[in-house]
């Protein structure tokens, strides 16, 4: 379990400090045993993993990841928490960030057989991303916005989902799409893998 900076932690002699007064710097970890978190609750028999990520490209974390965790080593715990972080992924997708179940208001039962159809209809999206990353076109779907980034920002449930605007958009537009093609026929070559990348999106959905 997460916890926040603010929170105390305690030793066997009762002596009692915040998370934030560890000193774990950037790109550092520790793993303390056998602690007691809170010092109004005081509950004890678990284990505090503090790991601070390193910089990527320039950047980092601003704070470290302060795990409250039963398991008995750091790496573990570390590998643990990182894979939960694709299912708090999906739920973001199914509450906010595809579907907006957050602000569906409905009744208990109706809940019920929503998060069923969401279900089914995540899990074809992902499916269709997924064949979408095999044929090549991702670059199509989702393209890199900082320079020199190499791998797509979405996931293969994200393209799933809107491929189709993709593809949409450009029948919707093709009239006006083919008279800027023929005012630039020294990037024929550049429309034509376009058009290639839209015929191997659409034959996958």
């Amino acid at each position: 379990m997460r916890q926040k900076k603010g929170t105390c932690i305690g030793d066997d002699d009762a002596v009692y400090r915040a998370l934030k007064n560890l000193e774990i710097k950037p790109e550092k970890s520790r793993f303390y045993a056998n602690i007691y978190c809170t010092k109004a609750h005081q509950l004890g028999g678990f284990n505090l993993a503090a790991y601070w990520k390193r910089k990527y490209r320039g950047r980092a974390p601003k704070e470290p990841w302060y795990i409250l965790t039963s398991l008995n080593s750091l790496p573990r715990t570390l590998s643990i928490y990182a894979a939960r972080w694709g299912i708090e992924t999906m739920f973001r997708d199914l509450k906010t960030g595809g579907y907006n179940l957050e602000n569906t208001n409905v009744n208990e039962r109706r809940l019920m057989a929503l998060v069923l159809l969401i279900s089914i209809a995540y899990t074809l999206a992902t499916l269709q991303g997924a064949s979408l990353q095999h044929r090549t076109v991702v670059e199509y779907i989702c393209r890199p916005t900082e320079t020199g980034r190499l791998t797509e920002r979405y996931s293969t449930f994200w393209m799933g989902l809107h491929a189709p605007d993709w593809g949409q958009s450009f029948h919707n537009w093709s009239d006006l799409a083919w008279n800027l093609m023929n005012l630039k026929p020294h990037k024929r070559l550049n429309f034509k893998q376009g058009l290639h990348a839209l015929s191997l999106i659409e034959s996958a959905l």
